[in-house]
């Protein structure tokens, strides 16, 4: 084929396995789409994010401590009613792994052939669904990644303005996820492998520097931003400090190995493609693992570098269908080592017995039961209420949510959940009594979290409770606070005796 018909055909044919990555990826996904509410993250961003839409000030009085992007994005989805309908946030997460699946093609595609290309995007696109890796939920890492890869991919341009672009979207994955700062680093070559080095550099970095202070600026003007500084960063750094064992000598050596491996890989590299995989690898595994708590989502941050190493490796194979099956294969082994390894490694520096692996919500062996579950459902063997019992103690909650709004004397009423159910003020309909979404019961993140709460509960400010876990450590405060029991409730719940508007905590 001649080279003025071969460059139709290629466009025909990328723009083939676009649709392919795009449609491949949602039918995979198609389980997930009906999941009920269950997930407590999923749980504490909606939750945060409605009390902010509702004139609650982020922090302030709606506390968690992930930087402020996800609960942005979580406002303008229950802008489009994902209060009212899960299903909206479910959509969204999808559109959010087929983006990062479809930009991880684009990247591929500039450095490997179409096939092995194709085989990196397909392969971020399965990885990122899989329940038991939780791709059917939406965290910070999926919500970040289109918008970094996004940005990867605008960093190779040569005009002005899409190198300013590609700073923005940096940001913005920074906002979302800050541990994107480290992945950042693969930026940098694509930025300076081209002319005026220094120049590509200086506008990628305002880009980044106008998202960060818009951020700021957002924060300041919803009220948030003193919050935001005396109390979340505090609580992030605490967070990071406890997740490496009180001390961050193991993070330190992980970074130090990656770095020193990054260096030798760089030197040695012989092409941009080298160049960017010497980096961009070393730092996806050093931001995904900062804290190596082997909670299941933080390995997205490297599933897509993951997968275009893999497909790389694969580009010098000659294909056979069995090299697709056993990428996907590797591509798994290779998520549970990013999760599994950094752990054991802080626990052996601690001289402490490592916890077990594989902490997953769903088991590798439990997914025959979880696509059968939803096979009976969508093929009506199974009603939606029975389909739903399969998920963590989503009848309870249902049950208690009807309880709560039976209770509830007016939509002012205020909820306190004692432990960790947060999707109980988004299903009754009842905003949070405090600023703590979930409550911790002695060695907290926020050191004043115990005596706020048991002020809160002394005083009677919260006008209804209930106790999903931790009642014999706050029972003496209901008690002070005069909440009474309410019979037959799923979960232990209480009543204020307070009259309306009489909350004594000062």
């Amino acid at each position: 084929m001649n080279a003025v018909n071969a460059e139709p055909h290629r466009r025909r044919n990328v723009a083939l396995i676009l649709i392919g990555i795009a449609v491949g990826t949602i039918l995979f996904r198609l389980p997930s789409l009906t999941e009920p509410r269950w997930y407590f993250d999923e749980g504490v961003f909606t939750t945060v994010a409605w009390a902010a839409s509702k004139g609650l000030p982020l922090y302030a009085r709606a506390y968690d401590l992930q930087p402020p992007g996800i609960y942005w994005l979580y406002e303008g989805m229950i802008a489009l009613g994902a209060r009212e309908h899960h299903f909206v946030t479910q959509i969204v997460g999808a559109l959010f792994v087929v983006a990062t699946a479809v930009l991880t093609f684009v990247i591929s595609v500039r450095f490997m052939p179409l096939r092995p290309a194709a085989l990196a995007g397909a392969l971020t696109g399965f990885v990122l669904s899989i329940p038991t890796l939780d791709g059917d939920l939406l965290n910070v890492e999926i919500a970040a990644l289109p918008f970094f890869l996004a940005s990867l991919r605008l960093a190779f341009s040569r005009r002005w303005p899409l190198i300013f672009a590609s700073g923005v979207l940096v940001g913005v994955a920074v906002v979302m996820r800050p541990s994107f700062a480290v992945d950042s680093l693969a930026l940098l070559i694509p930025l300076l492998s081209n002319g005026r080095k220094v120049v590509r550099l200086v506008v990628a970095g305002a880009g980044a520097a106008a998202t960060l202070v818009a951020a700021l600026l957002a924060l300041w003007v919803q009220g948030s931003l003193p919050a935001y500084i005396n109390t979340v960063l505090a609580s992030d750094h605490t967070y990071a400090l406890n997740g490496n064992g009180g001390t961050f000598a193991p993070m330190f050596l992980r970074l130090a190995v990656l770095g020193v491996i990054s260096v030798i890989c760089l030197i040695r590299a012989k092409s941009e493609r080298g160049r960017l995989l010497a980096v961009w690898l070393p730092a996806s595994l050093a931001g995904s693992s900062l804290t190596p708590l082997e909670y299941t989502h933080f390995f997205h941050e490297a599933a897509p570098v993951l997968a275009f190493a893999i497909a790389l490796r694969v580009a010098g194979f000659r294909w056979r269908w069995h090299l697709a099956p056993q990428a996907a294969l590797a591509l798994v082994i290779f998520a549970e080592a990013v999760l599994i390894l950094p752990s054991q490694q802080t626990a052996v520096m601690e001289s402490r017995t490592p916890q077990i692996p594989l902490r997953h919500n769903f088991a590798y062996w439990d997914l025959p039961a979880y696509y059968g579950n939803w096979l009976a459902f969508v093929s009506g063997a199974r009603t939606k209420s029975q389909y739903e019992q399969w998920f963590n103690e989503v009848g309870q909650q249902d049950a208690e949510t009807v309880l709560l709004q039976h209770l509830a004397a007016s939509s002012s009423d205020r909820l306190l959940v004692l432990g960790g159910r947060p999707w109980l003020y988004v299903e009754s309909g009842l905003l949070p009594a405090t600023r703590y979404i979930t409550v911790c019961d002695s060695s907290c993140i926020v050191t004043s979290e115990v005596e706020d709460v048991s002020k809160s509960l002394r005083g009677g400010c919260a006008d209804l409770v209930v106790a999903v876990s931790q009642l014999p450590f706050w029972q003496n405060d209901l008690d002070a606070g005069g909440y009474v029991a309410v019979d037959g409730a799923p979960w232990p719940t209480f009543r204020s005796t307070n009259p309306p508007g009489q909350c004594a905590s000062g």
